[in-house]
């Protein structure tokens, strides 16, 4: 006679065997891995490339070779937009290839789930994103008030536009679409899939700091670090990369959009804040002065509701699972394990704290 009975639930051990700990330190080596392409191609083709154009065009590898090359380059804005936004397509595309070929992630599920939210809950997180939007840039300039101070100057992320339409339209195009969706798809899609089985708030927080770190530069990381932190909780509770990469859409719009209003309305104010020289020797009108209080009216008003809406989510306590015992020793202690990993956070510190100040 057949047994019938349930069979009684796995338990997992607290400590994983040596076997398991083999295993998951060769699935967190393999991210790293992914991580290890996307920057090598991204600062290749973003920094070896151009220089080799600037080479060919200017006639050698003179400084006033590349001086000249680069200066052609320069004149024509469609091609040095083209040279700014295909080194991330490239480099985002491979490893987005690469990590689906390592974990088989299935991104038409992400994409298509629909299950458990609705335009409420994307509200609410882009409230929520352009809230800690203006907090990370209160930071930023704090910081570099600080290191100012001390005589570490590093340069301002310069967004701005160009005197090219054709130039402006791809430029917005990759920073208001296409970059938002192959930043999730790698960062909320690669990243944080590969490494939620076993503990997520621990996958939460590193994919977050990843996606901060992969800016380069200190200003960029605090955004990216703040706002991967909900993206990532919210594309876990929904098994759905839609909220991400809707939020993510529209927080880039919003900066791009204040960008152009004050490069074109309010330049000479755009100027000093990219230069970090601003100084009461500027002067407003009284309409340029009022396209600056706007701006500042709706950012903070997005500010105080972001600051509700993330009071809320703390309260409510649902939106990241806390690690078990067995979760937290199959992560930070195995992960701090892996030769890749320390290679990727390495080179990302570096990148985004020291060499910005080398090259000022």
């Amino acid at each position: 006679m057949d047994d019938l009975t349930t069979p009684a639930p796995m338990q997992v051990s607290v400590v994983p065997s040596p076997e398991e700990r083999t295993a998951i330190r060769k699935k967190y080596s393999l991210t790293a891995i992914v991580l290890i392409v996307n920057t090598f191609l991204f600062n290749f083709l973003g920094g070896v490339v151009p220089t080799l154009i600037f080479a060919a065009v200017g006639g050698g590898f003179s400084e006033e070779a590349l001086a000249a090359g680069r200066q052609a380059i320069v004149e024509h804005e469609v091609i040095l937009t083209l040279l700014s936004v295909l080194p991330p397509i490239i480099s985002e595309v491979t490893s987005i290839l690469l990590g689906i070929k390592f974990f088989g992630i299935d991104f038409k599920r992400l994409v298509s789930n629909r299950d458990g939210y609705g335009s409420g809950t994307i509200i609410k997180l882009i409230t929520l994103s352009l809230g800690l939007q203006l907090a990370a840039g209160v930071a930023a300039a704090i910081l570099q008030m600080i290191f100012a101070f001390f005589g570490m100057e590093s340069p301002t992320p310069d967004l701005s536009g160009t005197n090219s339409f054709a130039a402006n339209l791809i430029l917005s195009f990759y920073a208001c679409l296409l970059g938002p969706v192959l930043e999730e798809f790698l960062y909320r899609g690669v990243v944080l899939q590969s490494m939620r089985k076993y503990n997520e708030r621990f996958a939460i927080f590193l994919s977050a700091a990843i996606f901060g770190l992969m800016h380069q530069n200190y200003q960029q990381f605090i955004l990216g670090f703040l706002l991967g932190i909900p993206l990532a909780a919210v594309t876990l509770k929904y098994n759905s990369l839609i909220p991400s990469i809707f939020t993510h859409i529209f927080v880039n719009i919003s900066g791009m959009l204040t960008t152009y209003i004050l490069q074109y309305f309010c330049p000479e104010y755009y100027e000093a804040i990219i230069s970090g020289a601003v100084s009461d020797d500027i002067s407003f009108g009284t309409s340029k002065m009022l396209v600056i209080l706007i701006i500042g009216a709706v950012r903070i008003a997005f500010a105080a509701a972001g600051l509700v809406v993330g009071i809320v989510a703390l309260a409510k306590g649902r939106n990241m699972k806390r690690p078990t015992p067995a979760g937290k020793s199959r992560a930070f202690p195995i992960i701090v394990r892996s030769v890749p990993w320390w290679i990727v956070m390495a080179a990302y510190v570096y990148l985004a704290f020291f060499e910005p100040f080398i090259t000022a």
